[in-house]
C-alpha cells in the first residue's frame, strides 16, 4: 500500500510540474507575442514608411516627366548623341530626330549636330580627332535650358567645342550660354543666316597645385576659353562688354583665362586655324579614330549596351579603338570600368591616355578631385594616404619643385608602391620629366624584381640629393 501511494504522489507531483512549466510557457509566450508584435507593428510603420517614400518619389518622378520641356531634335544617326536623362544614371544613344530636353546631359564630339525646334539655330559637336586643338579637349558636353527671354537658344556649355549657327531665312539669332559650372554667363550673337561662330572650353588644374581632401577653402580649376567666328559676324556679350567679330579676314578669335582675371584678348585672323576646320580624313590617325566612332554607333544599332562595347573595345587590337574607348568611359563617368582596364592593361597608350583623360575628368569643375578621392579609398581598396598621393600626382609640379631633389627622390620611390595607379604616375611624370630615363622599362604589371630592376636603374641615373637635365612639354 505504501509502494501504491508513494506512485500516487509522484504521479500527481509529476502532473503539477506539467501545469506549472505548462503556465510558465504559456506567459512566455503570451510576453514574447507582445514583443513580437511591437516589433511586427514597428518594422510594418518602417515599411509603410519606406513604401510611402518609395510612392511620393515616384509621385515626383511622374511630375518631373510631365515637366520635362523638349528643346531641341538630334540630326544624327542612332548613336551619334548620348543622353544621360535628368535623374537617370544610365546613359544611352539618342535616335535621329529624337527630342531632346532640357536639363538633360548630352555629349558628342565627331561632327554631329542638334537643332532647337524652331529651326532657327543647330548647335554641332566638335572633338580633337586630329589633336591639333590649342586646348587639348577630349569629349564635348552641354545642357539644354529652358530660352531665356530675348533668347532663341540657350544652352549650358560644360566642356569641349561647339559651333552655333544661324539657321533662319533672315534675320540675326540671340544664344545665351553658361559657362564654367553655372558661375558664368555669355551670350552669342549671330548677325546674319549662316553666321557660325565656334566655342572651346576647357578646365584643367595649374602647376603647382597640391590636393588636400581636409581643406575648407574651395580651390577652382583654371579654365580656358575661345571663341572663332568661322563664318559671317558675330556678337560676343560677357560682363557687359560686347564684342564683335567677323570671319576672317578680320577679328575672328577671343580667347580668354580664368587665371587672369581680365578681359578677353581678341585677335585678327587672315585665315581660319586648321584646327577649326573639320577633321581631315585623308590623315591615318584621323580616319582611324572615326572608324572607331563608327563601331560604337554600329554597336549602338545591335542593341548593345554602352559598358558591353567600351570594354571590349578598350582591349582592341586597335590603337584608335582603345582611344576612343578610354576616352568615352570616363565622359560618362564609368570610373569602375575605367580603372579595370587602366590597371590590367599592358598597352602602354592606354596608361598614358588614361592618365591624361583623369586629368581632364578633374580639371572639369571643383569637387572633381575629391569625387576621384573618395572612390579610390571606397572601391579600389586604396589608404586615404595611398589615395591623397594618387590624385596629387594628377597634378602637374611647379617650377620651385622641379628644382628639388626631394621632388625626383618621391616619384621614385612612388615606382615602388604597391597601387599599380600610383606606379604609373610616377612613371608617367619620370618620362616626361627625365629625356634620358626614356629608354628605361618600367612594366607597372611586371613582377616585383623585374620592377626593382627599373627602379635600380633610375636611382642610378638620379642619385639621391641631385636634379636631372629635364625637359618640359
Amino acid at each position: 500500500m505504501n509502494s501504491c501511494r508513494s506512485g500516487f504522489i509522484g504521479k500527481a507531483l509529476m502532473v503539477r510540474l506539467l501545469f506549472v512549466a505548462a503556465l510558465v510557457g504559456l506567459i512566455t509566450v503570451c510576453v514574447s507575442s507582445d514583443y513580437a508584435f511591437a516589433e511586427f507593428k514597428q518594422l510594418f510603420k518602417k515599411k509603410r514608411i519606406v513604401y510611402e517614400e518609395v510612392k511620393e518619389e515616384a509621385k515626383d518622378e511622374a511630375k518631373d516627366n510631365a515637366k520635362r520641356v523638349p528643346l531641341a531634335r538630334c540630326l544624327g544617326k542612332k548613336g551619334s548623341v548620348l543622353i544621360l536623362a535628368k535623374g537617370s544614371s544610365t546613359w544611352r544613344p539618342a535616335k535621329q530626330e529624337e527630342e531632346l530636353f532640357a536639363g538633360d546631359l548630352i555629349i558628342s564630339g565627331a561632327g554631329v549636330s542638334i537643332e532647337n525646334l524652331d529651326k532657327t539655330v543647330k548647335l554641332t559637336f566638335r572633338g580633337d580627332l586630329a589633336g591639333t586643338s590649342p586646348l587639348p579637349i577630349r569629349e564635348t558636353a552641354i545642357r539644354l535650358l529652358p530660352k531665356k527671354e530675348g533668347c532663341d537658344f540657350s544652352v549650358d556649355f560644360e566642356r569641349g567645342r561647339i559651333e552655333l549657327t544661324n539657321t533662319k531665312e533672315k534675320g540675326s539669332v540671340k544664344c545665351s550660354v553658361t559657362l564654367f559650372d553655372d558661375e558664368d554667363h555669355g551670350q552669342v550673337v549671330l548677325n546674319e543666316p549662316g553666321s557660325t561662330c565656334a566655342m572651346e572650353e576647357l578646365g584643367r588644374w595649374p602647376k603647382g597645385t597640391h590636393f588636400n581632401p581636409l581643406s575648407k577653402e574651395e580651390v577652382k580649376p583654371v579654365y580656358d576659353l575661345i571663341y572663332v567666328a568661322l563664318k559671317g559676324t558675330s556678337e560676343v556679350s560677357d560682363h557687359g562688354v560686347t564684342h564683335f567679330m567677323s570671319a576672317p579676314p578680320g577679328p575672328a578669335m577671343l580667347s580668354w583665362n580664368s587665371a587672369d582675371g581680365s578681359h578677353p584678348i581678341k585677335s585678327k585672323l587672315e585665315k581660319l586655324p586648321e584646327w577649326t576646320l573639320p577633321p581631315d580624313l585623308s590623315k591615318p590617325i584621323v580616319r582611324d579614330r572615326m572608324g572607331a566612332v563608327l563601331k560604337i554607333r554600329e554597336q549602338f544599332l545591335a542593341e548593345k549596351p554602352l559598358p558591353e562595347i567600351l570594354s571590349s573595345m578598350a582591349i582592341s587590337e586597335s590603337e584608335a579603338d582603345r582611344f576612343i574607348a578610354i576616352n568615352l568611359i570616363l565622359a560618362t563617368d564609368q570610373l569602375d570600368l575605367f580603372f579595370k582596364s587602366f590597371v590590367s592593361s599592358k598597352n602602354y597608350d592606354v596608361i598614358e591616355n588614361g592618365i591624361i583623360g583623369l586629368r581632364h575628368w578633374i580639371g572639369r569643375k571643383p569637387g572633381q578631385d575629391l569625387k576621384l578621392y573618395e572612390f579610390v579609398i571606397s572601391s579600389r581598396h586604396y589608404t586615404k594616404k595611398q589615395a591623397e598621393i594618387f590624385i596629387d600626382l594628377l597634378h602637374s609640379f611647379g617650377d620651385d619643385e622641379l628644382k628639388e631633389p626631394e621632388t625626383f627622390e618621391a616619384l621614385i620611390g612612388y615606382l615602388g608602391s604597391d597601387k599599380t595607379g600610383i606606379r604609373a604616375l610616377a612613371n608617367w611624370h619620370l618620362h616626361r620629366l627625365v629625356p634620358k630615363g626614356r629608354d628605361i622599362k618600367f612594366d607597372t604589371l611586371a613582377n616585383e624584381a623585374e620592377r626593382k630592376e627599373a627602379i635600380a636603374k633610375w636611382k642610378k641615373l638620379v642619385p639621391k640629393g641631385t636634379v636631372p637635365s629635364r625637359s618640359i612639354s
